[in-house]
């Protein structure tokens, strides 16, 4: 099974067999074209260029024949949108996920429908990152190109139509829209005719582990794979993540990276009345509910690169672990998004006595404490949560993952492999080529856990305490911002 994962500045292929070993991968970086005006953009021959190469290097890697790869999927980053035409050529770059263009068209949307409305229906707030408001901007200010516009598409939407010819996207990836909702699973019809876009120009709608066709024959024998290859629709890079991770119901997936995101499994579209925690569309049975900490491995690299340039993370880890629990009364708000608006990070309880491992280790509650806040938030909605599986960078570090098992009171657990989302990935190609079931049934190939930290009793008192404290400041700082 081959999984291919369409990250943001890069991207990775990796064989796995059936039991969820990995066989080989390829690892390819590349970068965001930053416009005069702040726009942000990337070329989807890059895209194109970058995946053909990575998976011809996996299957070097693997030292495989190719032609044994029964299927593939796609595991992709959401909401970056291009137009193409009949001819399937990208009429401009696609615009990123990071792209703020839209603000007016945001507005427009969001005066038309109010926010509640948009968050009941589509599970999101109104944010020009989404798809529809960077629609609208182009309508208004490139018409040629939204003339020319045969479909509009995303990264996945995209590369499957490279890899089949079929123009299709998921539950998802339509979930970062704006103009999909989330319970019909369907295109909203009513705000394509409010604000006069054409629907035709979307992607028809599938569920992951769908097939959307065959490798073409002229793509598969460039990349040395199989013309019966199964190109199966994948999912949004998250979806894919918590599901390479584990994620099932009665548990969070928090993938502990430059920025997080908590996860947790519901059987029925939940909508958060405080507009906190998002739901997308997963499977056809199954939604999924995210929130997200805006900065929290990168908090950890800021205080590395601003106080101990000269240190590895594994002395940082050292310096945390001298530290008592509660870091001597300091804490640490990791609200550090360089945007001109919303709260402002901080330390607090900084003194004489305060050591170097007091200030490390307060980063690292912090972020568990935050957490913690997420944790609830989606507690409140959908039920109790018995354990954390934990991945990305973050989750390297032993003292992090003992630290936020006592903090939250939850079992963590690491998965057996980081790689989650290339998993995630292979795991739905297996599902499209009745490799495996369902999902369920897909979980045997997430293999053992890496390692289990169950949370200390009494470390998880004092921390109860220090949690009380976080949270008074925390929302004086939300109020303040």
């Amino acid at each position: 099974m081959l999984g291919v994962d369409l990250g943001t500045t890069s991207c990775k292929s990796m064989i796995f067999s059936y039991d969820g070993n990995i066989l080989g991968g390829s690892y390819t970086e590349y970068g965001l074209i930053i416009g005069k005006e702040g726009h942000i953009e990337q070329s989807t021959d890059i895209w194109w260029q970058n995946v053909k190469n990575s998976i011809k290097n996996s299957i070097t890697e693997a030292g495989i024949d190719g032609r044994k790869i029964k299927a593939l999927s796609i595991s992709s980053q959401g909401i970056s949108i291009v137009p193409v035409d009949k001819s399937g050529n990208a009429l401009m770059n696609a615009i990123s996920w990071l792209d703020g263009r839209a603000i007016e068209e945001a507005e427009a949307i969001t005066c038309a429908y109010g926010a509640q409305s948009i968050f009941h229906t589509m599970g999101k707030p109104v944010l020009p990152a989404y798809v529809l408001p960077k629609l609208m901007w182009i309508k208004k200010n490139a018409p040629e190109i939204y003339k020319n516009t045969w479909k509009f598409m995303m990264g996945m939407d995209f590369l499957l139509y490279r890899l089949c010819g079929l123009v299709i996207t998921d539950y998802s990836m339509a979930s970062g829209t704006l103009c999909y909702s989330i319970a019909e699973k369907a295109w909203f019809n009513d705000i394509f005719s409010r604000f006069d876009i054409d629907r035709r120009k979307l992607p028809d709608i599938g569920c992951l582990g769908d097939i959307a066709g065959r490798v073409l024959p002229a793509v598969a024998e460039e990349l040395g794979l199989s013309a019966d290859c199964l190109a199966v629709i994948g999912a949004q890079d998250q979806r894919c993540a918590s599901l390479g991770a584990g994620i099932d119901r009665g548990m969070a997936t928090v993938s502990l990276g430059t920025a997080t995101a908590i996860c947790s499994i519901c059987s029925e579209p939940v909508f958060d009345r405080q507009m906190k925690v998002t739901c997308c569309g997963f499977d056809k049975n199954r939604w999924m509910l995210e929130s997200v900490i805006g900065t929290s491995g990168v908090a950890l690299k800021w205080v590395k690169d601003t106080f101990f340039k000269d240190l590895p993370y594994s002395k940082l880890d050292d310096m945390a672990s001298s530290s008592p629990a509660g870091s001597e009364g300091v804490m640490f708000y990791p609200y550090l998004e360089n945007n001109g608006k919303g709260a402002k990070g901080a330390f607090t309880g900084l003194g004489l006595h305060i050591t170097e491992g007091d200030i490390v280790r307060a980063v690292l509650e912090g972020i568990a404490y935050q957490i913690k806040i997420h944790i609830h938030s989606h507690e409140a909605i959908n039920g109790a949560m018995r354990q954390i599986r934990l991945f990305g960078g973050g989750a390297k570090s032993d003292i992090w993952a003992r630290i936020i098992a006592d903090v939250t009171g939850k079992t963590i657990i690491i998965p057996g492999t980081h790689e989650t989302a290339n998993l995630g990935a292979a795991i739905i190609a297996g599902i499209g080529a009745k490799i495996y079931s369902n999902c369920g049934d897909a979980f045997k190939t997430v293999g053992a856990a890496a390692k289990t930290f169950i949370t200390d009793p009494e470390k998880h008192k004092i921390y109860n305490e220090y949690y009380k404290a976080y949270c008074s400041s925390n929302e004086k700082i939300m109020l303040n911002s």
